[in-house]
């Protein structure tokens, strides 16, 4: 078993376990014990596993570096005991997106800054949050994105937005590979060119003279590499309402439904019955004005 719910790249993950006997009791015996622990791509180490009275099992997983779900498998053995048991434990990211931060979430949540036993849990949440408003409105924190999109059409429009930069447009015509470089209306160099409109992230293909054109004929045969995202400035509302889609969330899942802080009418929550979505009207209206363009996959 872990202590924790999401580890970092870097830390070292404590993991131990009760080995039970036949009879479904702490094992009495004498114990050999076997760690088997898999990581995201599929590496699997044997950490040094201890054993110790009443069937106490206990291991390290040093430096955990790679992001993802680990799964682990102890094998006890010993007088009248042969047990097994599977778990797993996240390694988180790093620079993630998270929004708000731990205090923050702390004072909205009416607890104390020195209660750290729910900090764990609360990280969670936090994270949970930050990944719904990146859904809704796209992402804060710049991230590069590669996107094919069908050709013969004049104008393209990235699914991430807002739109930060367009690092490369390549048309493909058959086996052939052309690169477009952004070319500013009245500073044409040549035909193979495009312009953004950064407001609205859509991309027009031009040609000599800044002429509107088309790009190549075909299926999936524009590449377009972008960065999307606000270089980390995170308006008020969205920031608000990230705390309060933490706080529903929060409510729903540690007090069965009955809200306990602020007014559950303002919320469209009912008063002891849980919400039948994961996102409430509240969140939704705050976060509105940087909502994501309808239609986005």
């Amino acid at each position: 078993m872990t202590t924790q719910v999401m580890y970092y790249q870097g830390q070292d993950v404590g993991l131990t376990a009760t080995a039970l006997d036949d009879n479904g009791n702490p094992s009495a015996a004498s114990l050999t014990a076997v760690l088997t622990v898999t990581d995201p791509n599929g590496v699997v180490t044997t950490p040094t596993a201890s054993t110790g009275p009443s069937g106490a099992l206990s291991a390290v997983v040093p430096s955990v570096s790679v992001t993802g779900n680990w799964t682990y498998r102890w094998l006890a053995t010993g007088t009248n005991t042969r047990w097994a048991y599977e778990d797993q434990f996240t390694v988180r990211p790093t620079g993630v997106e998270q929004l708000v931060d731990l205090i923050s979430v702390k004072k909205h949540l009416n607890i104390r800054p020195n209660d750290t036993s729910q900090d764990d849990e609360l990280q969670t949440f936090i994270l949970a949050a930050a990944d719904q408003a990146r859904d809704v409105c796209g992402p804060y924190l710049p991230e590069q994105h590669t996107q094919w999109f069908d050709g013969g059409v004049p104008t393209l429009s990235p699914d991430w937005l807002p739109l930060a930069s367009v690092q490369s447009i390549t048309e493909y015509y058959g086996l052939s590979g052309f690169t477009l470089t952004e070319q500013p209306l009245g500073g044409q160099m040549n035909a193979f060119a495009f312009t953004v409109d950064y407001p609205s992230g859509q991309i027009q293909r031009r040609t000599y003279g800044g002429a509107p054109a088309k790009f190549a004929e075909g299926a999936r045969n524009v590449k377009v590499v972008y960065t999307a995202g606000r270089a980390g400035v995170i308006p008020l509302t969205v920031r608000l309402g990230a705390l309060e889609l933490i706080r529903h969330l929060w409510q729903q899942t540690q007090q069965g439904g009955r809200p306990k802080f602020g007014n559950a009418s303002m919320d469209g929550d009912s008063m002891g019955v849980p919400m039948g979505f994961a996102l409430p009207d509240r969140v939704v209206e705050l976060w509105s004005p940087f909502r994501r363009p309808p239609g986005i996959a």
